[in-house]
């Protein structure tokens, strides 16, 4: 299972938030049944900029504990954006799709440079 959670902490209602996403939908949804997260919670267009949950900070430990993979802000723009192009076609959404399929593109590199560097820290280790 490939699930993602970023670094970004945002304050709200009392708690710090972050973005979690996934390599697809079906794993995002699973990981968010696994932290006892409400369907309702998942955030996609045109509510949000991609399809994601929001989780507190427990939550985010929880879902590390559980196996997702701590990611940059950079690289999770990444895998929002692959993540958005399956949302989109499951919408039927062209123009979104087109966007997603832009940003992944742009993106692509910080993909690569992350999973460089995990590996690099194995290598280490």
């Amino acid at each position: 299972m490939s699930v993602y959670v970023d670094t970004a902490r945002h304050p709200f209602r009392g708690y710090i938030m972050c973005h979690m996403i996934a390599d697809n939908l079906a794993e995002l949804h699973l990981m968010a049944d696994r932290l006892g997260m409400e369907r309702r919670w998942f955030q996609a267009p045109p509510k949000a900029s991609h399809p994601h949950y929001d989780i507190p900070k427990h939550k985010r430990a929880q879902a590390l504990a559980l196996g997702a993979q701590e990611v940059g802000q950079r690289t999770a723009l990444h895998y929002a954006a692959r993540l958005g192009v399956e949302w989109a076609q499951a919408q039927a959404d062209e123009k979104r799709q087109l966007r997603f399929k832009r940003t992944v593109l742009r993106t692509k590199n910080y993909a690569i440079c992350s999973k460089e560097k995990s590996r690099g820290e194995d290598q280490t280790k």
